[in-house]
């Protein structure tokens, strides 16, 4: 193990600073972890083999919950090409929705984004839950426009027949893959078909004044503020989005998306 620095973490708008014991205990560990701080602190700290291998442990277990699905996150993050056979054999101990973000984050790993687009479009459960594994991909794979289609058909054909908050879901989960992928130098061209484009913009405006689920009202406001910054729909709908949620981070987001500046800002760290 390399020598460890502290990891300092941010939760619900506070940072926690993880001391270097507290990270290599949690490094070492094979059972669950002890909080998400240190899961989150496994992941972002400066050594990304023993991370790896420490997420790979954890899966293993084959846990049902929020800390498993954080870890295949995290080995998405960090690229971790040796955990591809260790997310399929979770997905088929899992099953359903998270088994479904497992196989499509072993698809991810591996870096086969068209294969992943393809799968998606044969099976609904991925192609609605593979954007929550997408959306913590370091870097953008020159087929992601081909997996953006397949969710935008997803909403073409699904919508009807989802529930409200299914497809508020959906389009949260899609809005901040986009938005990420932005973030990291993607062209919106090259994610998005103009028909998309106009059809996501739409769905959105119309959506995200009666979303009441901040994360997923949170990433629709984003995307609309790089998508469409100066139409006067799109306006209205990050005001209202930006008068339900009264989270600090997010009215500073909104205040900077209304004022016309740079967005989408550049990634953290």
């Amino acid at each position: 193990m390399s020598s460890l620095l502290p990891v300092t973490v941010p939760l619900r708008g506070r940072p926690h600073l993880v001391s270097v014991a507290d990270l290599r205990a949690e490094l070492e560990a094979d059972g669950p972890p002890r909080s998400l701080v240190l899961l989150e602190a496994v992941i972002r700290c400066n050594d990304p083999v023993a991370a790896i291998a420490r997420l790979r442990r954890l899966i293993g277990r084959g846990d049902p919950g929020g800390a498993t699905l954080r870890a295949v996150f995290g080995l998405v993050r960090l690229d971790a090409r040796e955990a591809a056979g260790d997310l399929l054999a979770l997905a088929a101990h899992l099953g359903g929705s998270p088994g479904a973000i497992a196989r499509a984050a072993s698809f991810l790993v591996d870096d086969r984004v068209a294969e992943l687009a393809r799968a998606a479009a044969e099976d609904e459960l991925r192609g609605r839950h593979s954007p929550q594994a997408y959306l913590h991909v370091s870097h953008v794979s020159r087929d992601a426009g081909a997996l953006f289609a397949v969710w935008m058909e997803t909403l073409r054909r699904r919508s009807p027949h989802l529930g409200v908050t299914a497809l508020r879901a959906f389009l949260g989960d899609v809005s901040e893959a986009a938005f990420r992928a932005l973030q990291r130098g993607a062209a919106t061209g090259a994610l998005l078909a103009d028909a998309d484009r106009a059809l996501l913009v739409d769905t959105l405006c119309a959506e995200l004044p009666g979303t009441t689920d901040f994360v997923a009202a949170r990433a629709m406001a984003w995307l609309l503020g790089a998508l469409e910054p100066g139409d006067e729909t799109v306006r209205s709908a990050i005001e209202r989005a930006r008068g339900r949620f009264r989270d600090a981070e997010f009215q500073a987001d909104c205040e900077a998306m209304l004022a016309g500046a740079p967005w989408p800002p550049r990634p953290p760290g």
